[in-house]
């Protein structure tokens, strides 16, 4: 289990079942508890969670274990992901955990491991919890565990996030959307906007424990993009299930994606000075348009693996201040060393009221060259080199770009999928060779339709 037990983003998978199981929980809990001691706080472990239905008994289960392993949990009930590292940090704990599986539907879940700094856990963390979790004495320390205290510490995190705008003047009659995907910012991010004197039009915030990311938030922000227009809104903001990341669309309707919102962050930035190094980092999935946008104005972007916690490995061996994903985690360190997307909305809204203009108006200059993604359920994460005709496939497309375009297949982190990412100069060629590799992956290790697992 411990070569298996961490993916990107943590443990995910489907509650009741290895690694999400009661018992390895509770092994978890206990193996968090024991790595953090020696750290400041390490006597209390938070833990927050969104509003899957099974996060509640997932979070005792990872209280009883930080409880055996003679540390306090600390329940701080449905709490977005960046407010439970924020929190970690402030109020000096040992370390953070989140039940959340992101912008997966409520079938799946997972747990998030945070340090006391409010840093995700690096490799070598996971690498240390995960073996003992997997260790050969599965005999956990003695004693019964104590009652979990429950807190309610949301608001120190409200006052940080609203302090990126508290000295900004609001235009008279701006008005912002925000799709809460029924997830963990329902109540915090309509709290944060209220009490900035904003009056927001706010969109599923209604969990009931299963329609978390349903139709809604980053994932399909097609009701939020209509609501923009009907409303008659400046512009919109679509967060995931847990709230580290987020897509915003603009005063049409338009789509903005993380690149885009890289390129107004970081121009918005460097004007101010604040921009270190004027380096920006993003993974390999970002449109090569941004990194020639960038470049125009004389900013490198570092790309590295997907993940935001490689990205932000990437940022303090940069030097750099800001760095993000295609799909909308964007990490400003000055804020937090994690991905915030309720912050990120309001440092873009920052730039938009600074500069005057529409966020279409700054995002305008990125032109994305057509990009092609097809993700295919597989059964197994086979080498793609053993996998019968796929390889011919891959290095055929790679032939026909001719230093073109770019081919990135990899298996996604979190999901049992098959990520199939082509970019190139015509869509129409760029698609076809994306399903000719996709259908061939369906045919070799696909998954039945309907089939999850």
């Amino acid at each position: 289990m411990a070569a298996t037990l961490f993916g990107t983003d943590g443990v995910r998978g489907v509650p009741g079942e290895p690694p999400l199981d009661r018992p390895t929980l509770v092994r978890l809990g206990a193996a968090v508890a024991a790595a953090c001691r020696g750290r400041a706080g390490a006597r209390r472990v938070l833990i927050g969670r969104d509003t899957r239905e099974s996060g509640g008994w997932m979070t005792d289960a990872l209280a009883e274990g930080v409880a055996r392993a003679a540390a306090r949990p600390v329940d701080a009930g449905v709490l977005s992901t960046p407010a439970v590292a924020f929190l970690t940090r402030e109020g000096g704990y040992g370390a953070g955990l989140v039940v959340s599986a992101s912008h997966n539907p409520y079938q799946d879940n997972g747990v998030k491991v945070f340090t006391a700094g409010g840093e995700k856990a690096d490799a070598d963390d996971e690498a240390r919890i995960a073996a003992s979790v997997a260790g050969p004495d599965p005999t956990l320390p003695a004693g019964s565990p104590r009652p979990m205290e429950r807190v309610s510490i949301a608001g120190a995190y409200v006052e940080h996030t609203a302090g990126i705008l508290r000295t900004v003047p609001i235009p008279d009659g701006f008005r912002i959307a925000v799709d809460c995907a029924n997830g963990a910012t329902s109540r915090i991010a309509p709290a944060v906007l209220h009490r900035l004197g904003l009056d927001p039009v706010v969109l599923h915030d209604r969990p009931d424990g299963r329609n978390i990311n349903r139709g809604c938030g980053s994932t399909d922000p097609r009701r939020l993009g209509r609501t923009v227009v009907e409303q008659e809104c400046d512009l919109g903001a679509a967060f995931d299930g847990d709230g580290d990341r987020v897509v915003l669309v603009d005063h049409r309707g338009g789509l903005v994606t993380g690149d885009a919102v890289l390129l107004v962050a970081a121009r918005w930035l460097a004007a101010q000075g604040r921009l270190p190094r004027r380096g920006v980092v993003a993974t390999v999935m970002s449109n090569i348009a941004l990194e020639q946008a960038l470049a125009a104005d004389g900013i490198t972007l570092h790309r590295c693996a997907v993940g935001d916690r490689l990205v932000r490995a990437e940022m303090r061996r940069r030097g750099v201040a800001l760095g993000g994903e295609q799909s909308g985690h964007v990490i400003f360190a000055d804020h937090l060393p994690t991905g915030d997307g309720l912050a990120t909305t309001l440092m873009i809204l920052r730039a938009v009221f600074e500069t005057g203009r529409k966020l279409a108006d700054l995002a305008a200059d990125l032109v994305p060259r057509p990009q092609v993604l097809v993700n295919v359920a597989v059964c197994r994460r086979a080498r793609l080199e053993e996998v019968p005709g796929v390889s011919p496939l891959i290095e055929r497309a790679a032939r026909q770009l001719d230093g073109a375009g770019r081919v990135l297949i990899r298996y996604s982190g979190t999901e049992p999928l098959l990520r199939i990412m082509l970019e190139g100069p015509d869509e129409e060629q760029i698609r076809g060779l994306a399903e000719q590799i996709a259908d061939r992956v369906r045919t070799e290790i696909g998954v039945e339709p309907g089939v999850r697992r």
